[in-house]
C-alpha cells in the first residue's frame, strides 16, 4: 500500500506498528461516476481517502439547486467530518464526479486507534489542522476573490477541470451561474 504511505508521510510520519494498524482498516472501493457515498439526512460511519478520481460535497436548497462547497481531488480526505465527528446525521452529500477509487474505513475504527497510539493521535490532530486552514482558506476566497478570481484558482489547482467534470459543477464551486462562467471563460480564452 504505496498510496497510504505517501498520504501518511505527507501529513505526519507514523511508527511501523501504527502504520500497519491504520492500513488494517481500510479497504480499497471502486465508485462509478454519479455514486453517492454519504447522503444528507444520514448518519455516517466512514471516512474515505481519495486515489482517484474527483468528489464533490454539496448541500441542496429547498428549490433543489446544488450548492457545491468542496472539490476532492487525491490524496485528500473526504466524508461528513462534522457528522462523525458529532454522530449526527450529516447537512451534506458526498458523490463522485468522475469514477473514483478509494480507501474507506471505519471511523470508530480509527478514533480507537488515535486512543492507543500517540502518534496517530498527532496525525489525526494534522489532518483537522488541514482540514480547518482549507475551510478557512475557502471563507476567504469566496469574501474576497471575484469569480474570474476564483476561477482561475480553481484551474491552478485542478488542471484540466474543465475537461473532468461539467460545467455546471464548476460554475456551482465558484457560486455562480453557468452563464456567468461562460461569460468568464470567453473572455479569458478571448485574450
Amino acid at each position: 500500500m504505496e498510496f497510504i504511505n505517501a498520504f501518511i508521510t505527507k501529513i505526519y510520519p507514523l511508527s511501523e506498528a501504527s502504520l500497519e494498524k491504520f492500513r488494517a482498516i481500510f479497504i480499497e472501493k471502486k465508485m462509478k461516476k454519479a455514486t453517492v457515498f454519504v447522503k444528507a439526512g444520514e448518519v455516517p460511519s466512514k471516512f474515505y481517502i481519495l486515489k482517484s478520481g474527483i468528489v464533490r460535497s454539496f448541500i441542496t436548497n429547498e428549490k433543489g439547486k446544488n450548492h457545491i462547497r468542496t472539490l476532492f481531488t487525491p490524496i485528500k480526505t473526504t466524508g461528513s467530518l462534522t457528522a462523525l465527528i458529532k454522530n449526527e446525521p450529516s447537512k451534506f452529500s458526498y458523490d463522485c464526479l468522475t469514477d473514483c477509487t478509494v480507501l474507506e474505513g471505519s471511523f470508530n475504527d480509527f478514533i480507537k486507534l488515535t486512543e492507543l497510539h500517540h502518534d496517530i493521535s498527532l496525525f489525526y490532530n494534522k489532518v483537522l489542522e488541514n482540514v480547518y486552514l482549507t475551510v478557512v482558506g475557502r471563507i476567504r476566497e469566496l469574501a474576497s476573490l471575484n469569480a474570474t478570481e476564483r476561477y482561475i484558482k480553481l484551474n491552478k489547482e485542478i488542471p484540466n477541470i474543465n475537461n473532468l467534470i461539467a460545467q455546471y459543477h464548476i460554475a456551482a464551486y465558484l457560486n455562480i451561474t453557468p452563464v456567468q462562467l461562460s461569460r468568464i471563460r470567453k473572455e479569458l480564452y478571448s485574450k
